[in-house]
């Protein structure tokens, strides 16, 4: 449901139909730079989703360059690209075209680049304060390289800005990251795509009682002190954050109140 939001807030849902077009990437190891020879590419088309395929979607694999060669048709879609051993990635193309993050220059006669990260997916943990209550904003600062790219009047896309960007996070293989919420809970991380893709399962807060759960406000049980909110990824598309808070229940009811 995420990446079908996540669509509609790029494309607009707009579907012009001109004739399919043949498109080429290089598919690569993220940190490495070598070629993926085993990698597929799946192409999902709105309003189906990779859980939920259409039975004769489009599906190509790599050859031993790690060169994969697709039909896109000029429809709003969601490029799915597996590997065994990596991490699997799901990026938003508009009308036919590259998603913006494959869209520096390619490698010989691909249009460009898919970055593969390889297994164990990234993990992430932010430190707070036992006496810490309140919002806890995750500042997500594009590393060099990286920026956010305007696809419309609303959406920006994280994609590189330079052919020759280091897909490296601190270090080549690292998957599990630290970082320590300011006094006010704020959290400045510069990332690449490693970390900018985090969902809310890579991502825990802790303080020195130890790992704070999840809450729902839908479960009646939850009322102690946890983290509340999720990370929502069409949200950043929009704000480059993610944004969850730190407290009891009745702190969160209180900071909601306050904020209409």
């Amino acid at each position: 449901m995420i990446l079908l939001l996540a669509v509609c807030l790029v494309t607009g849902c707009v579907a012009n139909q001109p004739a399919s077009k043949t498109r080429k990437v290089a598919v690569v190891d993220a940190e490495s730079g070598s070629p993926v020879a085993n990698a597929t590419i799946d192409l999902h088309y709105f309003p189906s989703l990779p859980e939920m395929p259409e039975a004769n979607h489009p599906h190509a694999a790599a050859n031993a360059q790690g060169e994969i060669t697709i039909a896109s048709e000029a429809k709003p879609a969601i490029w799915q690209v597996q590997a065994p051993g990596y991490v699997e990635q799901r990026l938003v193309g508009d009308q036919g075209a590259l998603p913006p993050r494959y869209t520096a220059p390619g490698k010989g006669s691909s249009e460009g680049v898919v970055h593969l990260y390889r297994l164990p997916e990234p993990k992430l943990t932010v430190q707070v304060s036992d006496a810490y209550t309140g919002p806890l904003t995750i500042n997500l600062q594009p590393a060099p390289g990286f920026d956010y790219v305007a696809i419309n009047e609303i959406a920006r896309i994280f994609a590189p800005t330079d052919p020759q960007a280091s897909y490296v996070q601190e270090s080549a293989g690292k998957r599990d990251f630290t970082a320590t919420a300011s006094p006010e809970g704020v959290v400045n991380l510069q990332v690449t795509p490693l970390l900018y893709d985090i969902a809310a399962s890579q991502l825990q807060v802790r303080d020195s009682a130890g790992v704070l759960p999840y809450r729902e406000l839908a479960n009646p049980q939850d009322k102690d002190r946890g983290v509340w909110g999720s990370v929502i990824e069409d949200d950043k598309q929009l704000h480059h954050q993610i944004r969850l808070f730190v407290g009891t229940l009745a702190d969160y009811q209180k900071s909601q109140q306050a904020a209409y």
